[in-house]
């Protein structure tokens, strides 16, 4: 009796530590999706099933793999087990096209009493990747007619000429007044390198440069939204008076102290700082 009651016994862990390994995803790892928000994993009827408290924000992570690379895309959120499975939710959108991976750590769950070992599920969002390169922007001589970018890594860079794709654009930040200020024409420039340009002449006053997702393709994957804030400010031109002034350089070197306008006959042309003002300076020796 006693070796019948310890068959039976054995016979039941096993059977409660296959259970702890057999459960089911859905939507199930290896798939297309369309996005990814909430993810069910369930266990047979009747597992009992316990979840780290300590890890149920933050210790389950989704990545988007990138080439060997994995990038960080949110944090999921597992909430208690409702009887005989869990859900995972993601805690910001999971929309761009792309491979990922969702990693559940070490004994996040235990069923029928066995910690589960880590595991991953895999799916691919349907589309054109989102390439996870970065884009730097800049622009000369206190304009913004032309801007250049640069992207980097980055080994064939291209216009994409997809319908609804829209156009680099120009904000003015002026509080409720704020406004589209222009649109950018792009030209490719390198294997990495772009300019924008526009006709329009902008004025002084605070800008954000906006590229939208997916007007550029990245070595053949669209380009994640940018943007940049830029500030123009007025450059005026210096005439020859007998006011006084303090001039300084770029560099914050004072080069004219308390002097007539005429002492800057004496430096070379450029931009300086004059009574705290950035001023235009053509006339110099």
């Amino acid at each position: 009796m006693k070796k019948t009651i310890t068959t039976l016994l054995f016979t039941l862990l096993c059977i409660f530590a296959s259970n702890a390994q057999d459960y089911t995803v859905e939507p199930a790892s290896g798939t297309t999706v369309e996005n990814l928000t909430d993810i069910y994993i369930t266990w047979p009827e009747g597992s009992t099933i316990d979840v780290d408290m300590t890890m149920m924000q933050g210790g389950i992570k989704t990545y988007m793999v990138d080439g060997d690379n994995k990038v960080f895309t949110t944090d999921v959120f597992c909430g208690p087990a409702f009887g005989n499975y869990v859900m995972l939710t993601m805690m910001s959108p999971t929309t761009d096209a792309g491979d990922y991976v969702v990693e559940i750590p070490d004994k996040m769950f235990t069923v029928n009493g066995n910690a589960i070992e880590a595991f991953s599920l895999y799916y691919t969002i349907s589309g054109i990747p989102t390439s996870t390169a970065s884009i730097e922007m800049s622009c000369d001589n206190n304009s913004l007619s032309n801007i250049f970018i640069t992207v980097s890594p980055c080994t064939e860079l291209q216009i994409n000429e997809g319908e609804g794709v829209e156009a680099p654009f120009l904000i003015k930040n002026d509080g409720f007044n704020s406004h589209v200020a222009t649109q950018y024409t792009i030209t490719i420039t390198g294997a990495n390198t772009a300019t924008l340009t526009t006709g329009k002449e902008i004025g002084n006053g605070e800008y954000t440069l906006h590229i939208p997702k997916g007007c550029l393709l990245i070595d053949g994957k669209l380009n994640k939204l940018v943007y940049k804030d830029f500030r123009i400010s007025a450059i005026t031109k210096v005439e020859n008076d007998k006011q006084q002034v303090n001039v300084y350089n770029l560099q914050g070197v004072q080069v004219v102290n308390n002097g007539s306008t005429n002492e800057m006959n004496n430096l070379q042309p450029g931009i300086y700082i004059v009574n705290g003002e950035k001023k235009l300076i053509q006339r110099g020796k």
